[in-house]
């Protein structure tokens, strides 16, 4: 039954039947009452399409990335959706695909599909110089917002909210100094968007101490077996390492494994601190100290300022957020 049955069955004009269906005072209250009446009788159910089509509005936020598999990409789109559903909105998710223009054409689709926001998560969105183009030309009343990152784009509808992994890696040097150690190395896992970032940061930070020596390791593959491969590595070209940096998990565990494999006590000889603070660090022996990324908070916070944006809220157009070292057993 539509709008207009109700209307005529109870009497009344369309629109005083829409002004009971959406709340809103100008109805009677004896009016309002048996309207009600035959919406409940008849189970009549609002068509938010209808309703959206005419406020020229989908209360749809879409949600752009490029790692469905992996797990903290799917974590945080998953905190990402259920934020933005429990904020009262409906989520449109993409995957950008390997495809040639494949970025182009997700913004497009979002556009096509009159979205009210969209948040972009992943790899492919930190290639600012593109992204930037493609905004200025699909979105540019829409508000975007770049999860996990720390840098926006100058576009006045654009914001961005991620940890701080400059200052993270800034402290993770400081600890193992605290901890005495004075022969460092960092693995940095391949295709990183903040690679060079990251390296700067450390070495930077190494150089404070005069009686430090720093050393870096690029391009490792994300796995135990490659985290172990470039530690023997490293000790074999350094061995008097006594402090590892790895900015994964995975890679930290292997390295781990393979240090105590060649006699090498941990953290009494070499001090290692992951990156993730995936329950990997729980799992392993001895228990991994690692960077947390606060990758389940930016998704969140990101969301809310979405919404908020959205609702009118004046937000800050970059939000960062502390990262923290969860320390274990091997520092």
């Amino acid at each position: 039954m539509t709008i207009y049955d109700i209307a005529r069955e109870a009497g009344v004009s369309a629109s005083t039947v829409s002004r009971v269906i959406n709340n809103k005072s100008g109805v009677g209250e004896k009016t309002r009452l048996r309207i009600q009446a035959l919406l409940d009788k008849e189970n009549f159910i609002r068509d938010e399409n209808a309703r959206n089509l005419v406020m020229q509005k989908t209360h749809t936020v879409g949600i752009l990335t490029d790692d469905t598999h992996s797990l903290h990409p799917s974590l945080s789109l998953v905190n990402a959706q259920n934020a933005i559903l429990r904020s009262g909105y409906y989520c449109f998710v993409k995957y950008i695909g390997t495809e040639e223009n494949a970025l182009e054409n997700a913004i497009k689709d979002m556009a096509m599909k009159r979205v009210e926001g969209v948040m972009m998560m992943g790899v492919t969105f930190h290639d600012h110089a593109a992204l930037a183009d493609y905004i200025s030309r699909y979105l540019q009343s829409v508000p975007v917002v770049l999860v996990h990152q720390v840098k926006r784009i100058d576009l006045d509808n654009v914001y961005a909210v991620g940890a701080d992994e400059k200052k993270g890696i800034q402290r993770c040097v400081e600890l193992l100094y605290e901890r005495g150690r004075r022969t460092l190395a960092i693995m940095i896992d391949k295709d990183r968007a903040s690679e060079a970032a990251i390296e700067k940061a450390f070495l930077d930070t190494a150089a404070r101490f005069p009686d430090v020596k720093a050393y870096t390791y690029k391009e490792v593959r994300l796995s135990r077996n490659a985290g172990g491969e470039a530690a023997c590595r490293i000790l074999k070209e350094h061995p008097d390492l006594d402090g590892l940096l790895c900015v994964n998990d995975m890679i930290a565990i292997g390295a781990s494994y393979a240090l105590q494999d060649l006699g090498k006590k941990i953290p009494e000889d070499i001090s290692i601190i992951g990156e993730d603070n995936s329950d990997l660090c729980d799992a392993c022996r001895p228990r991994l100290t690692s960077l947390d990324p606060m990758l389940g908070v930016t998704p969140v916070i990101s969301a809310h300022i979405m919404v908020d944006v959205l609702q009118g809220i004046n937000r800050n157009h970059t939000i960062s957020v502390e990262t923290d070292i969860m320390e274990r057993e091997t520092l």
